[in-house]
């Protein structure tokens, strides 16, 4: 927070030996100085005179000692809790100027900044100018060990816009992360192979997990889950349907995917309120989608001229992908899955496995998805497919030794 001060401190003067005269004049510190609290500074200045003129010169000296130590102390003596502290406040004007645009990614970087100032190797008053790379590298690489990496590069987006920031506003004169790139974690092939089972459900999970939701009386969640799995949409993409979205054509239906769930800015809602942002995540994501007639059961059990397709039963809001993998995480021990494999993108990843199972052509299921160009999509797909091909070996492999004539 900025803090202006309007008090000028007189400058004083002492006899330091015969001929020495010390003019010392105090100034709040701009950094450490609070509207509660203000901690002074004292310049000085050594003169052989005590004239008029050498007061007047003393003043001068001390005016422009004063300027220049608070310049380089704005500069090389702010901390990392400082900082936030300007960071923050600026975002806060930015949100209340641009409303809803950019509030739900200025809500996650500032969530991962004051994580980051609460771990226990982080102390808060570290002043940035001792902190480089090569911390920063040591910092991200533990991080990698226990999360992953997406999660651990939010945390590096979210400290590298805070440093832009203060470089930016003359807080810092370098950023720490400028130069610092996460390392990508190599994975062994065989490695892949084993987890790629993990990216999707078998039918038999995808089952229990919905019963474990109807035990609790979640239809709204089971519905929701259910229409995912049927159409292979992103969580805020399903989310976002309202019921204009789904349109009927020559007596089939189709959902036009143009947007996605985000939260409506703090100053214009109550909490957990969401608005539909325009625009998909990528131009490939903008896209028609088929319903299939157990997703159109769903729609119209859910077509109750409100504001969001799918809202919790409990609040009434829309369904997003937090309270989603909440759910998924609490109950997932009691449907036998390991939680570490459930997110909201599994049932997505589950639709592309068995549409993979049914052959259709990657192309179409990528189109579907709304994946122009996606890592996973292909995984799931070629070892589902390279799976088949095998069990059809296999059964050839039966077949001709069942039949061979000797």
């Amino acid at each position: 927070m900025k803090i202006e001060y309007q008090k000028e401190y007189a400058v004083t003067m002492r006899t330091i030996s015969k001929g020495k005269y010390q003019f010392r004049q105090k100034y709040p510190d701009p950094l450490l100085s609070t509207p509660d609290k203000i901690v002074l500074k004292v310049a000085t200045v050594v003169l052989t005179k005590k004239t008029s003129q050498a007061w007047q010169q003393a003043r001068t000296i001390l005016k422009n000692k004063i300027d220049a130590k608070m310049s380089v102390s704005r500069i090389s003596s702010i901390t990392l809790e400082q900082l936030k502290e300007h960071y923050f406040e600026y975002l806060d004007k930015q949100d209340k100027i641009n409303k809803d645009s950019k509030y739900q990614s200025h809500y996650i970087y500032k969530s991962h900044i004051n994580i980051f100032l609460k771990e226990k190797d982080v102390d808060p008053s570290t002043v940035i100018e001792n902190l480089n790379t090569p911390y920063f590298k040591r910092y991200f690489d533990k991080m990698l060990e226990t999360k992953s990496w997406s999660y651990t590069n939010v945390r590096r987006a979210a400290l590298w816009n805070m440093f832009d920031f203060g470089l930016g506003y003359g807080y810092l004169n370098f950023n720490p992360l400028q130069n610092f790139h996460l390392r990508k974690l190599e994975t062994p092939q065989s490695e892949l192979d084993l987890n790629i089972e993990d990216k999707y459900l078998t039918d038999d999970e995808y089952h229990r997990l919905l019963a474990e939701f109807r035990k609790r009386g979640r239809n709204d969640y089971v519905d929701f889950i259910q229409f995912l799995y049927f159409m292979g949409l992103r969580v805020g993409e399903g989310g976002s349907l309202r019921t204009k979205d789904i349109v009927k054509v020559n007596g089939k239906y189709y959902a036009n995917i143009n947007g996605t769930l985000m939260k409506k800015h703090k100053s214009n809602s109550k909490r957990g309120q969401f608005k539909k942002k325009p625009g998909a995540k990528s131009d490939s994501s903008n896209r028609q989608v088929y319903l299939p007639p157990e997703a159109v059961k769903i729609y119209k059990r859910h077509d109750l001229g409100r504001e969001f397709l799918f809202t919790k039963k409990t609040t009434k809001n829309a369904i997003e992908a937090n309270s989603v993998n909440r759910y998924l995480k609490r109950i997932a021990p009691y449907a036998g899955i390991d939680p570490d494999k459930l997110t909201s993108h599994i049932f997505r990843h589950t639709h592309v496995s068995k549409l993979a199972e049914q052959g259709v052509p990657l192309e179409m299921i990528k189109k579907r998805v709304g994946h122009s160009d996606s890592k996973i999509t292909e995984e799931i797909y070629y070892h589902i497919t390279g799976k088949a091909r095998t069990d059809f070996e296999n059964q050839i492999d039966a077949f001709s030794k069942k039949s061979k004539f000797e």
